[in-house]
């Protein structure tokens, strides 16, 4: 064998090492839980820990197809299990289709890197989002224009702010702000303008690859512990959605791990409350 023949034998069998080592093991059980990008990175948490755990099974949680992406899969049978951050409705109830909340998490003002501001009200996110605050000057911080980044409409972290905070209701958002349509995107957002203002889940923080500040709103810091006693009150809540007459052998060990003691410690690692199993 000469030299050229050996060093091609050794990359192909390099490949064939790099590649067994990327992929899951052969006939291993495999399951994606697709959904809301609410809870993403918190489910993602879980499912590296469990797949850890269970080596000849792999859990992955895919990028967001929103809530109503989730329930159409289910309801096609596509997905065993899917992710949700709303109730179900009466209709979908009919469907056949059980919904199992399983954590909730704060959602939260977060400002850019550059942002010194560390405490924010209602009546001043009211002015920032209008467009008549524009400086961060304004608020104490440096003489920098404030970036708007938020959700779309019917967004469920929006629906939470609005619930709890009645002034964003009926709120027309300035329209120089910038829309972000995940979780993820926002921090993206958060990541790319230092200046920028928008909401995301707490859970979401955790993937922050720059300092990303929750604002203590009206005073009130948001924390396990106030979320608990519901003085931090911006909460929403997680939930799988399947149906009964699909659940296989790994999506049930999922389910077990993620009700189990260790599982909940997971979600409180990421700042979520984890729920007991109804």
């Amino acid at each position: 064998m000469t030299i050229h023949q050996g060093f091609i034998k050794f990359l192909l069998m390099a490949a064939i090492v790099l590649c067994l080592r990327l992929s899951p093991a052969l006939g291993a059980d495999a399951m994606e839980i697709p959904g809301t990008g609410a809870c993403e990175v918190l489910l993602q948490g879980v499912a590296e820990v469990f797949n850890a755990r269970h080596p000849e099974s792999r859990v992955a949680v895919p990028p967001s197809i929103g809530t109503v992406g989730a329930l159409r899969v289910v309801m096609s049978d596509q997905a065993v299990l899917v992710r949700v951050a709303r109730p179900l409705t009466t209709e979908e109830k009919e469907q056949g289709l059980t919904y199992l909340p399983f954590a909730r998490d704060m959602v939260i003002f977060a400002a850019g890197s550059k942002v010194p501001i560390r405490n924010i009200t209602t009546a001043q996110l009211v002015e920032i989002y209008t467009g008549r605050i524009t400086s961060w000057q304004a608020l104490g911080g440096p003489n920098a224009p404030i970036r708007l980044l938020l959700r779309q409409p019917g967004d469920s972290s929006l629906l939470v702010i609005q619930k709890h905070l009645e002034a964003f209701r009926n709120m027309s958002f300035h329209p120089a702000a910038k829309l972000a349509y995940t979780d993820t995107k926002m921090l993206d957002l958060l990541h790319k303008y230092h200046y920028g203002i928008g909401w995301l889940t707490f859970s979401g923080l955790k993937k922050a690859q720059v300092p990303l500040y929750p604002l203590i709103l009206n005073g009130v810091a948001p924390t396990l512990e106030n979320a608990r006693s519901q003085q931090y009150s911006l909460l929403e809540e997680y939930a799988l959605v399947f149906k009964e007459n699909r659940l296989d052998a790994l999506a049930k060990s999922f389910l077990n791990f993620l009700f189990s003691q260790e599982g909940q410690k997971v979600m409180e690692q990421f700042g979520a409350i984890p729920l007991p199993q109804e």
